[in-house]
């Protein structure tokens, strides 16, 4: 037994055998060997399943057929689910970085925008934030737009969304200077259940992307 599990993991497994190899080596006992040949036919499912040995074993051991098809389902699963919350982490980061983008041109200014008492120079040094340039087209487009009231346009909608977004991440509104921070804090109150608790669970997300190093600016990052 020993010898022939060895051969055939060291070369004989193949796509054309490991169907038949996978059934004796649960019947015979050959614990690694079957996990062997159960990641191999993982692999290579979509062309195995079409095959004359998958349709035998789908007779002759349907219940071992469909845990193999289900454990594959499984997996792609797990596989999607891994992309989507990578997806998803990867959106909090970029929400986090535009709230800094935020408070930076609000509280600083950036090149060409910022605080109406804020001396724009020339040889503005340079600015750090990835998120400011589409800040700054965004913003000065709110600032214009004669349909900047909420669901009027799309791109005001956003300037919306982000600027209630930070007033939630605030941690000093009364110190504060972007625009309508403090205000739209007090509006939280205002707001149905289902709506905060979605907006709750949104900054948990965002402030939980920057575990190291979060801003000064912001709330502090809670386990609840």
């Amino acid at each position: 037994k020993r010898v022939c599990e060895w051969h055939l993991e060291h070369g004989l497994l193949n796509t054309e055998n490991v169907v038949d190899v996978f059934q004796l080596a649960l019947l015979c006992d050959f614990p690694r060997l079957s996990v062997i040949s159960h990641r191999m036919i993982m692999k290579h499912f979509k062309e195995l399943s079409a095959t004359e040995s998958w349709t035998a074993m789908k007779k002759s051991h349907p219940f071992l057929e469909k845990e193999v098809r289900d454990s594959v389902i499984l997996q792609e699963n797990m596989r999607k689910e891994k992309i989507r919350k990578r997806k998803d982490q990867r959106m909090y980061s970029q929400l986090y970085e535009a709230m800094e983008a935020l408070v930076h041109i609000c509280r600083d200014g950036c090149k060409t925008i910022g605080p109406h008492d804020k001396d724009f120079k020339p040889n503005h040094a340079q600015c750090n934030y990835e998120a400011c340039k589409g800040l700054e087209s965004l913003i000065r487009h709110f600032a214009g737009c004669k349909l900047k009231v909420p669901g009027g346009c799309v791109h005001c909608k956003r300037m919306w969304q982000l600027l209630e977004l930070h007033s939630r991440l605030c941690a000093d509104s009364d110190r504060c200077r972007v625009p309508l921070c403090r205000n739209l804090k007090e509006k939280m109150e205002k707001q149905s259940k289902k709506d905060e608790t979605r907006w709750k669970l949104l900054v948990k997300n965002v402030l939980g992307s920057k575990k190291i190093g979060g801003s000064p600016y912001f709330l502090p990052v809670t386990s609840g």
